[in-house]
């Protein structure tokens, strides 16, 4: 081999520079460089880290920068990137470790010299070794790779590199290193075994919580810079690009709180929020009270220039947020979600995008560019998912370093994702943050007051919802019988809403009488068609005449309609004061409208809930009474008496030395996604985005062999005669 090489390429024997292992290392430390000098002392103030130790981790993360490809000079590796279908031994990544961490073959005490401690050498190898996050459970490939690797180490192109890498390390000349031979068996010579001996000297590491603090900043700095290192040669862009969008101030959010305001002043309510100069704020408001409006106000007042993160629980309510605030005002702003790219499509979505077709379509090209933006709406799992390891959370942190977060909704996160929200909390304490709910529990309000608490030294501020819209009266309960009701709403031409706790009950009410030219509104359709049918609820709602929609719980959030009547299955207290958010909404002060209708079912099973969430949700009608109701009714009705230990969910980038393999972020639910067997073609060909025509589905019917079905961009093709789907009413299974 003429030369080690860091990717694959057409032309091995004379590679480009960025293709090249000495290249590519290089510009990886060059990329380092650039992060640390602009956003280091921002990513050790997030962390709550002094801004003193700028230098201490300068080094740390030069050291992993270099180090981090150095495994990539075995022979498996190289013979990979050459197109041999020859499995890898080891990952590269795991070589880069044992690299540093053998004392047999001269290089630890070489490159220990680099850093000032042991302690700090062992945060930047173990930094290394993560930086593909898939590190140790994929270090090792238990077959049709051998039992033995050797690696590349005499080679000149390696002698080179360790000759390149003093100098910008600082350090001596480095020793001369011949081949070197990796086992995964015990055996003369350099041996290793990944599987046992590393695990056991990783795990002995003493490490403070400040040591695990800067081990996670770094591992986060050290995957940017790979990023950068391998994003940057395929644009038209230099590294002082990348500085100017690490740099660049966030400006426009007068325009968006202009574009929702108009002409009217900020309530007292909004002015309290952005008067808030608290770490953490947590807001506690009723829907249609402006909350959002004066999240933007407080990023504006308390911390401009400052990037703004809007962070949403669902892609609808992301979508909608960014299409009602971000679109059409003086902003450079960003949508980001696992369906982003559809929307962006389907909506007709203006980003802040620059005129440069190489950098749209790649993903950490994409990454990139968010850094310098003003504002990026997402769902919470963008955000929290840098907690564990997660792709699109780890390539957002040097824009979220820099930034201010807002957690919308934070009642519909799971126990799992509120958890992660709580380590959050406490280890990231130096970037700022404002929560939003119109109703919490109190073990999850005990949970954030603890946390904030312990972490800063100072109670969480807390800001009440404006009383003149708490305490308007606007629901009444009703026990009429709902086949009634509805009729005679519809009849007067009002607007109903019906919201079931399952899709199949959902769709059941289509044979209904008063069912006849509903809109259907669920999780159970092609996304291009859900889009299509949450227009439609939301266009039949704010038009003229009746409207009926039938829905699940996609209505708690996502639907931003006014009902006149509403109709539920019994439902958990949070998801009611949810449900009840879209009935009246449009009554205010100065035009108050009576109380509506609304009629709360029983299930006939408790799934998906808990059978106890249930009863005390009954309890909690039955102290509302059948009088005039407010939303501060709803909240003071809630006697949540029986308080839960909220914990905070384990981070891995942050209490995990070594481990870098993501992890989910919620709960998990039964279901398959699945493509139907007229969109195969379409998905293959690339017509369309599979994102745009898969469907959700419920676990499907015992006798249905899901494993044995054809797969299109990963999704199981369900074949035609085992499903029905109607682009108005969904899909089920026959």
């Amino acid at each position: 081999m003429k030369h080690l090489l860091a990717k694959s390429t057409e032309t091995p024997d004379a590679p480009r520079k960025a293709e090249s292992l000495v290249g590519h290392t290089l510009m990886v430390m060059k990329a380092s460089e650039v992060l640390v000098s602009t956003v280091g002392s921002d990513a050790l103030k997030s962390a709550g880290l002094q801004s003193s130790d700028l230098e201490r981790l300068r080094k740390v993360v030069r050291l992993a920068a270099f180090v981090h490809d150095l495994g990539k000079a075995s022979e498996h590796f190289q013979k990979m990137v050459r197109g041999s279908p020859q499995a890898q031994l080891f990952r590269h990544e795991a070589v880069s470790l044992w690299l540093c961490w053998s004392a047999e073959n001269g290089l630890t005490d070489w490159l220990r010299t680099a850093v000032d401690s042991e302690v700090d050498f062992r945060i930047a190898v173990l930094a290394a070794a993560g930086h593909h996050r898939k590190f140790p459970n994929k270090a090792v490939q238990d077959e049709g790779a051998g039992i033995e690797m050797r690696v590349l180490s005499g080679h000149s192109d390696f002698r080179a590199l360790l000759t390149l890498g003093a100098k910008n390390l600082g350090i001596k000349p480095p020793p001369v290193v011949a081949d070197l031979r990796m086992s995964s068996i015990a055996g003369p010579g350099p041996v290793v075994d990944l599987k046992t001996t590393f695990r056991i000297e990783v795990d002995d590491l003493d490490l403070s919580h400040d040591d695990h603090q800067l081990l996670g900043i770094t591992k986060a700095l050290v995957i940017n810079s790979d990023v950068i290192g391998s994003a940057l040669p395929k644009t038209r862009q230099k590294f002082a690009w990348v500085e100017r969008l690490l740099t660049v101030q966030s400006t426009g959010l007068e325009s968006v709180i202009q574009k929702k305001l108009g002409t009217n002043a900020m309530r007292p309510f909004q002015q309290r929020v952005a008067e808030s100069s608290a770490a953490v704020t947590l807001v506690k408001a009723g829907c249609g009270s402006g909350k959002t409006v004066a999240a933007w106000a407080w990023s504006l007042k308390q911390h401009p220039g400052r990037q703004l993160w809007v962070c949403y629980p669902t892609t609808g309510t992301t979508t909608e947020g960014f299409r009602d605030y971000v679109e059409g005002a003086d902003i450079h702003g960003f949508i980001e979600h696992g369906r982003s790219k559809v929307d962006v499509e389907l909506f007709g979505l203006q980003e802040g995008l620059e005129d440069d077709d190489v950098l749209r379509d790649a993903e950490r090209l994409r990454a990139l560019r968010q850094w310098g933006a003003d504002a990026i709406t997402c769902t919470v799992d963008t955000v929290l998912g840098l907690l564990q390891n997660q792709r699109k959370g780890t390539y957002a942190f040097p824009g979220l370093i820099r930034g201010a977060v807002v957690f919308d909704e934070i009642h519909a996160f799971d126990d799992k994702l509120f958890g992660l929200l709580l380590s959050w909390l406490k280890h990231l304490p130096g970037i700022p943050v404002l929560l939003m709910t119109a109703s919490l529990p109190a073990s999850r309000l005990a949970a954030l007051r603890k946390v904030v608490l312990g972490t800063h030294q100072k109670p969480m501020a807390e800001v009440e919802g404006p009383p003149e819209l708490e305490s308007l009266p606007r629901y009444r309960r009703d026990s009429r019988a709902v086949d009634l009701l509805i009729p005679e709403m519809l009849d007067a031409g009002g607007k109903v809403l019906v919201v079931n706790n399952t899709v199949k009950r959902c769709m059941a009410n289509h044979d209904r009488t008063w069912a006849r030219g509903a809109n259907f509104y669920h999780s159970r359709f092609r996304y291009c068609d859900r889009v299509g049918r949450h227009a439609d609820v939301i266009n039949s709602f704010r038009g003229p005449g009746a409207a009926l929609a039938l829905t699940t719980q996609v209505a708690e959030m996502s639907l931003d309609l006014s009902a006149d009547l509403l109709v539920t299955e019994l439902a958990p207290i949070p998801a009611l004061i949810q449900r009840l958010g879209r009935l009246n909404r449009r009554s205010t002060p100065e035009a108050p409208q009576s109380p509506k209708s609304f009629v709360v079912i029983e299930p006939p099973r408790p799934e998906p809930y808990e059978p106890e969430a249930l009863n005390r949700a009954r309890e909690w009608l039955q102290a509302l009474g059948t009088g005039p109701i407010s939303q501060k009714d709803l909240v003071d009705a809630w006697k949540d008496e029986a308080i839960r230990v909220m914990s905070s969910t384990p981070s891995r980038l942050f209490t995990s030395a070594y481990m870098t393999e993501p992890k989910e972020l919620r709960e998990a639910s039964p279901g398959v996604t699945i493509v139907l067997e007229r969109d195969r073609q379409r998905v293959l060909s690339r017509e369309v985005d599979v994102v745009a025509v898969a469907i959700p589905m419920n676990p499907p019917p015992r006798n249905l062999k899901i494993s044995e079905w054809d797969r299109v961009a990963y999704h199981p093709v369900a074949p035609a005669e085992v499903i029905a789907y109607d682009e108005r009413g969904g899909g089920r299974w026959l």
